[in-house]
């Protein structure tokens, strides 16, 4: 059976972006972990942490981008594997807002001096650039949750 050519390329796009959020999510894992231990502290990240963040954080916008302005969504139909998907992209998202929350909790009284926000800005720029990265792949495993479903609409 012949695979059309825009159906490996939404297949190629979208595995780049499951990577690349795979990595993002691993590091949210440690991050969250290292806070959660270490309570009241702060924490340095390593660099080579911080360059697999931003390494990743590059590599899905671009996939994503790329994807979104040039190669459709196959019109495949699976009603049963589009709910399954579309938990993945709610619960994708949810370990995200996790994070943020523990990092803000931990971090804000901090921000309420002006030395303690200098030494944070690149510290929420990251966080927002992940959370950002973990918003666009929850849309774009819903807009292919979305497909899947269609076929179930039916009476």
């Amino acid at each position: 059976m012949e695979v059309h050519p825009s159906t490996r390329s939404y297949v190629a796009c979208l595995s780049i972006q499951s990577a690349a959020a795979l990595a993002i999510l691993f590091a949210v894992q440690h991050a969250f972990r290292t806070v959660i231990e270490g309570l009241g502290e702060l924490h340095a990240a390593s660099g080579t942490e911080i360059a697999l963040l931003v390494l990743s954080i590059g590599v899905f916008q671009i996939a994503y981008w790329y994807r979104f302005k040039r190669i459709g969504i196959p019109h495949w139909h699976n009603v049963f594997v589009g709910h399954i998907v579309g938990f993945a992209s709610r619960l994708t998202f949810i370990f995200g807002g996790a994070l943020f929350g523990v990092f803000f909790l931990r971090h804000a009284p901090e921000l309420s001096s002006s030395e303690g926000a200098a030494i944070l800005i690149p510290r929420i720029a990251m966080l927002l650039a992940s959370l950002f990265c973990l918003y666009s792949y929850t849309l774009e495993i819903e807009r292919l949750a979305n497909v899947l479903q269609s076929a179930g609409d039916r009476p």
